[in-house]
């Protein structure tokens, strides 16, 4: 029997769509903040805060990105590939992305979640976590952690999806899952 081949990705602005209706700026502050390092991810440290993210993160609120389900949703056919998800979100958006996944269709075909739970520096548990798992190829929307990762972990295949300008300056960009396997 041959080596399954995992393949990881990460959840928003991969396979989840952000928030109609709410700023960018906004988005990017609850997340990020206002450090200028692009490795820096803001933890929201109220429960408000808290509130806030777990609002914006409401299954109705965040639309799939289709072409990327389908997609996914085909690769789980095939027994050859593994599908996990790596995603950066904190602890208390662990029900959130339960439900999201459920309604999406995508709970019971990936062969598992992680979630950081532990709430570390989003680019630090992904490195955990991947030189862990050995996915063969990763997929993140994160210009920064990307690049960031292929410095860690440079022997597997990480990929920017992104549908505009490429950022990065040392990984490859792909505007559809399916470029990867082309």
């Amino acid at each position: 029997m041959s080596k399954k081949i995992k393949i990881a990705f990460d959840l928003d602005g991969v396979i989840i769509d952000k928030p109609p209706f709410i700023p960018k700026k906004l988005l990017e502050w609850l997340f990020k903040g206002t450090k200028k390092d692009g490795l820096h991810y803001r933890f929201p440290a109220t429960k408000f805060e808290q509130w806030i993210r777990k609002l914006s993160h409401f299954w109705l609120f965040r639309p799939p990105i289709k072409k990327n389900i389908e997609f996914i949703k085909k690769l789980a056919k095939n027994p050859k590939y593994e599908l996990y998800i790596v995603s950066g979100r904190y602890s208390f958006l662990e029900k959130e992305t339960e439900i999201w996944l459920t309604k999406r269709g995508l709970g019971k075909i990936l062969k598992k979640v992680y979630i950081n739970v532990t709430d570390n520096q989003p680019h630090l548990f992904k490195e955990k976590i991947l030189k862990s798992l050995k996915p063969q190829i990763f997929v993140d929307d994160d210009s920064f952690l990307t690049d960031y990762l292929v410095e860690k972990i440079p022997n597997q295949k990480i990929f920017y999806f992104s549908l505009g300008k490429n950022l990065c300056k040392k990984t490859p960009q792909v505007s559809t899952l399916e470029e990867i396997f082309k």
